[in-house]
Protein backbone atom coordinates (compact mmCIF):
# COMPACT_ATOMS: atom_id res chain seq x y z
CA UNK A 1 0.00 0.00 0.00
CA UNK A 2 2.69 2.33 1.02
CA UNK A 3 3.95 1.60 -2.44
CA UNK A 4 1.11 2.83 -4.52
CA UNK A 5 0.42 6.19 -3.21
CA UNK A 6 3.28 8.75 -4.22
CA UNK A 7 5.52 10.96 -2.02
CA UNK A 8 4.68 14.15 -0.67
CA UNK A 9 6.19 17.04 -2.44
CA UNK A 10 9.17 19.02 -1.17
CA UNK A 11 6.58 21.92 -0.43
CA UNK A 12 3.97 19.91 1.37
CA UNK A 13 4.11 21.92 4.89
CA UNK A 14 5.28 20.20 7.92
CA UNK A 15 3.72 20.25 11.04
CA UNK A 16 4.70 22.58 13.92
CA UNK A 17 3.73 21.31 17.43
CA UNK A 18 2.63 25.13 18.83
CA UNK A 19 1.39 28.01 18.39
CA UNK A 20 1.01 30.97 21.15
CA UNK A 21 -2.18 32.06 22.54
CA UNK A 22 -3.03 35.82 23.74
CA UNK A 23 -0.88 35.34 27.16
CA UNK A 24 2.13 33.70 25.62
CA UNK A 25 1.35 30.05 26.40
CA UNK A 26 2.54 27.44 23.86
CA UNK A 27 -1.09 26.21 22.18
CA UNK A 28 -0.91 22.66 19.96
CA UNK A 29 -1.78 23.24 16.43
CA UNK A 30 -4.05 21.38 14.36
CA UNK A 31 -3.15 20.82 10.67
CA UNK A 32 -4.79 18.24 8.01
CA UNK A 33 -3.36 15.60 7.69
CA UNK A 34 -4.11 12.66 5.34
CA UNK A 35 -5.10 9.07 6.59
CA UNK A 36 -5.03 6.10 4.96
CA UNK A 37 -7.94 3.86 5.45
CA UNK A 38 -9.02 0.36 4.56
CA UNK A 39 -10.67 -0.04 1.48
CA UNK A 40 -14.54 1.17 1.29
CA UNK A 41 -13.95 2.14 4.85
CA UNK A 42 -13.57 6.05 4.19
CA UNK A 43 -17.38 7.43 5.26
CA UNK A 44 -17.05 5.04 8.32
CA UNK A 45 -13.89 6.35 9.09
CA UNK A 46 -14.97 9.76 8.71
CA UNK A 47 -18.09 9.69 10.74
CA UNK A 48 -16.07 7.58 13.25
CA UNK A 49 -13.64 10.74 13.83
CA UNK A 50 -16.52 13.14 13.92
CA UNK A 51 -18.18 11.60 16.26
CA UNK A 52 -15.06 11.66 18.24
CA UNK A 53 -15.25 15.17 17.92
CA UNK A 54 -12.14 15.97 15.12
CA UNK A 55 -12.76 17.65 12.34
CA UNK A 56 -12.80 15.21 9.27
CA UNK A 57 -13.37 15.18 4.97
CA UNK A 58 -13.58 12.48 2.86
CA UNK A 59 -13.04 14.02 -0.96
CA UNK A 60 -16.31 13.11 -2.81
CA UNK A 61 -19.39 14.53 -4.70
CA UNK A 62 -22.92 13.60 -4.67
CA UNK A 63 -24.27 11.43 -7.86
CA UNK A 64 -27.61 10.40 -8.87
CA UNK A 65 -27.71 6.83 -10.17
CA UNK A 66 -31.14 5.47 -11.93
CA UNK A 67 -31.98 2.08 -11.89
CA UNK A 68 -33.99 0.33 -14.51
CA UNK A 69 -37.21 0.86 -12.75
CA UNK A 70 -37.07 4.31 -12.90
CA UNK A 71 -36.15 4.71 -9.12
CA UNK A 72 -33.36 7.92 -8.46
CA UNK A 73 -31.00 7.50 -5.80
CA UNK A 74 -28.31 9.75 -4.69
CA UNK A 75 -24.70 8.33 -3.30
CA UNK A 76 -21.60 9.65 -2.50
CA UNK A 77 -18.92 8.73 -4.76
CA UNK A 78 -15.69 8.95 -3.32
CA UNK A 79 -13.03 10.84 -5.28
CA UNK A 80 -9.86 10.06 -3.90
CA UNK A 81 -9.81 6.67 -2.44
CA UNK A 82 -8.43 5.23 0.72
CA UNK A 83 -7.45 8.69 1.91
CA UNK A 84 -9.39 10.82 4.84
CA UNK A 85 -8.34 14.06 5.42
CA UNK A 86 -7.72 15.02 9.35
CA UNK A 87 -7.71 18.34 10.80
CA UNK A 88 -5.42 17.95 14.07
CA UNK A 89 -3.19 18.29 16.67
CA UNK A 90 0.07 15.92 16.79
CA UNK A 91 -0.91 14.47 20.02
CA UNK A 92 -4.70 13.79 18.52
CA UNK A 93 -3.03 12.48 15.35
CA UNK A 94 -1.56 9.54 17.52
CA UNK A 95 -4.70 8.75 19.84
CA UNK A 96 -6.50 8.51 16.42
CA UNK A 97 -4.57 5.12 15.46
CA UNK A 98 -5.51 4.32 18.36
CA UNK A 99 -9.24 5.09 18.43
CA UNK A 100 -9.53 4.40 14.23
CA UNK A 101 -9.10 0.29 13.71
CA UNK A 102 -9.66 1.89 9.82
CA UNK A 103 -6.84 4.00 9.80
CA UNK A 104 -3.70 2.02 8.14
CA UNK A 105 -1.19 4.72 8.82
CA UNK A 106 -0.88 8.42 7.96
CA UNK A 107 1.29 9.81 5.19
CA UNK A 108 4.82 10.90 5.66
CA UNK A 109 6.76 13.76 3.85
CA UNK A 110 9.49 11.36 2.16
CA UNK A 111 10.64 14.65 0.75
CA UNK A 112 12.18 15.44 3.82
CA UNK A 113 15.17 14.92 6.03
CA UNK A 114 14.48 11.85 8.21
CA UNK A 115 15.50 13.17 11.95
CA UNK A 116 17.94 11.35 14.26
CA UNK A 117 15.76 8.00 14.84
CA UNK A 118 15.36 8.09 10.83
CA UNK A 119 11.51 8.88 10.92
CA UNK A 120 10.80 11.78 8.47
CA UNK A 121 7.89 14.18 9.50
CA UNK A 122 4.05 13.81 8.79
CA UNK A 123 2.76 15.39 5.90
CA UNK A 124 0.37 18.22 6.33
CA UNK A 125 -1.69 19.69 3.41
CA UNK A 126 -1.92 23.19 2.90
CA UNK A 127 -5.02 25.03 4.49
CA UNK A 128 -5.29 26.43 1.22
CA UNK A 129 -5.31 23.28 -1.37
CA UNK A 130 -7.80 21.87 1.28
CA UNK A 131 -10.50 24.98 1.13
CA UNK A 132 -9.95 24.65 -3.13
CA UNK A 133 -10.58 20.98 -2.77
CA UNK A 134 -13.89 21.25 -0.79
CA UNK A 135 -15.22 24.17 -2.59
CA UNK A 136 -14.37 22.63 -6.17
CA UNK A 137 -16.11 18.86 -5.27
CA UNK A 138 -18.63 21.08 -2.94
CA UNK A 139 -19.55 23.83 -5.74
CA UNK A 140 -19.13 22.01 -9.12
CA UNK A 141 -22.02 20.56 -10.91
CA UNK A 142 -19.64 18.43 -13.64
CA UNK A 143 -18.08 14.87 -12.63
CA UNK A 144 -15.00 15.65 -10.72
CA UNK A 145 -11.71 13.10 -11.34
CA UNK A 146 -8.91 12.60 -9.51
CA UNK A 147 -5.21 11.35 -10.75
CA UNK A 148 -2.44 9.97 -8.58
CA UNK A 149 -0.10 11.87 -10.71
CA UNK A 150 0.65 15.30 -10.95
CA UNK A 151 -0.87 16.63 -14.63
CA UNK A 152 1.16 18.78 -16.81
CA UNK A 153 -1.22 21.96 -16.79
CA UNK A 154 -0.61 25.44 -18.68
CA UNK A 155 -1.99 29.17 -17.88
CA UNK A 156 -3.47 30.00 -14.56
CA UNK A 157 -6.75 30.67 -14.85
CA UNK A 158 -9.86 31.69 -12.63
CA UNK A 159 -13.75 30.50 -13.46
CA UNK A 160 -15.46 33.62 -14.10
CA UNK A 161 -18.75 32.07 -14.30
CA UNK A 162 -21.19 28.94 -13.35
CA UNK A 163 -21.26 27.41 -9.84
CA UNK A 164 -17.52 27.00 -9.37
CA UNK A 165 -16.93 30.96 -10.20
CA UNK A 166 -13.69 32.29 -8.52
CA UNK A 167 -11.90 29.09 -8.64
CA UNK A 168 -8.58 29.06 -10.03
CA UNK A 169 -6.13 26.48 -10.90
CA UNK A 170 -3.68 25.37 -13.97
CA UNK A 171 -5.62 24.46 -17.42
CA UNK A 172 -5.38 21.93 -19.61
CA UNK A 173 -6.91 22.83 -23.04
CA UNK A 174 -8.80 20.23 -25.17
CA UNK A 175 -10.22 20.75 -28.50
CA UNK A 176 -13.88 19.91 -28.14
CA UNK A 177 -14.38 23.65 -26.59
CA UNK A 178 -13.34 22.94 -22.96
CA UNK A 179 -10.98 22.90 -20.07
CA UNK A 180 -9.39 20.79 -17.40
CA UNK A 181 -8.71 23.42 -14.19
CA UNK A 182 -6.85 21.35 -12.26
CA UNK A 183 -5.91 21.77 -8.83
CA UNK A 184 -2.72 19.93 -7.91
CA UNK A 185 -2.65 18.42 -4.41
CA UNK A 186 1.32 18.25 -3.57
CA UNK A 187 1.16 14.95 -1.60
CA UNK A 188 -1.36 12.93 -3.53
CA UNK A 189 -1.98 14.35 -7.24
CA UNK A 190 -4.24 16.26 -8.97
CA UNK A 191 -8.24 16.70 -8.95
CA UNK A 192 -10.14 18.56 -12.40
CA UNK A 193 -13.12 19.48 -13.49
CA UNK A 194 -14.25 20.17 -17.54
CA UNK A 195 -15.05 23.75 -17.36
CA UNK A 196 -16.50 25.93 -20.57
CA UNK A 197 -13.55 27.53 -21.69
CA UNK A 198 -15.63 30.78 -22.62
CA UNK A 199 -16.30 31.02 -18.29
CA UNK A 200 -12.11 30.65 -17.45
CA UNK A 201 -9.88 33.89 -18.43
CA UNK A 202 -5.92 34.10 -17.48
CA UNK A 203 -4.71 35.23 -14.76
CA UNK A 204 -1.54 37.05 -15.93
Amino acid sequence: MNEALPSASPNVEQATPTVRNACGGAVPKAHWFAAVVHPRYERICRDQILELGQEAYVASQKDTRIYACRHRREIERIIIPHIVFVHATEHERRLLLKQCPAIQYFLTNRAAAPNALGHRPFAVIPEAQMDTLRFMLYQSDRPVTFSAEPLHAGDHVRVIRGALVGLEGNVLRNPDGTAHVVLTLDLLGSVMVTIPIEDIERIA
